[in-house]
């Protein structure tokens, strides 16, 4: 009997050995496989991560780079605005000068008959300040009209046609509607060419 406690406890035990060294085994993998999904989950959040990382680096240079545009842009437009301000304050200029103005109004004058062509002028209209060069100008050219004045001319003249038509011909309205045309000419010699 002794011989078979002896048996039973050795088949027991190595029974108990086989179970434990299957349950190291199984824990060995369990463990391995435990550590290969953490491996591949920290892998994936660190690419995630990077993505995001890089991502918000390329949002943040577009809007840097959308921010310089858009100083640069408004330089440019308070460049070329400064420009035409300065032409404004020539012609203002221009127009105050009693000499330098008497042959300017002159040619002005010449222009806007012309573009009357065969309708004959019934009056010219000129700012309040204009009117004495204004009756020179329209004595000296032959013309027999009155000389009227209006608060919305200025730097230059206004001539009314018999059938109502209306030519005007100002310094400020040359600028005016040159403007856009001139706008890039003088941002490509203010910024160079890459400025439009």
């Amino acid at each position: 009997m002794a011989d078979l406690s002896a048996l039973l406890e050795k088949e027991a035990s190595t029974e108990i050995e086989t179970i434990l060294s299957e349950a190291r085994k199984r824990a060995s993998e369990i463990v391995a496989n435990a550590k290969a999904e953490a491996k591949a989950l920290e892998a994936s959040r660190a690419r995630a991560v990077k993505g995001m990382g890089e991502a918000t680096l390329v949002r943040a240079k577009s809007a840097a780079q959308l921010e310089a545009s858009s100083l640069r842009l408004n330089a440019q437009h308070d460049g070329v605005q400064g420009v035409f301000d300065n032409a404004r304050a020539k012609l203002d200029q221009l127009a105050s000068d009693p000499i330098g103005y008497v042959p300017v109004f002159t040619k002005l004058l010449s222009e806007a008959v012309a573009g009357a062509g065969s309708q004959a002028p019934l009056a010219v209209v000129v700012a309040p300040q204009d009117r004495a060069v204004a009756e020179d100008a329209v004595k000296s050219s032959g013309l027999n009209v009155p000389v009227e004045t209006a608060d919305d001319v200025k730097g230059g003249v206004r001539i009314r046609t018999a059938n109502r038509s209306v030519i005007e011909n100002t310094l400020y309205g040359r600028l005016d509607a040159l403007r856009n045309e001139l706008a890039s000419e003088v941002s490509t010699a203010l910024f160079g060419a890459k400025a439009g």
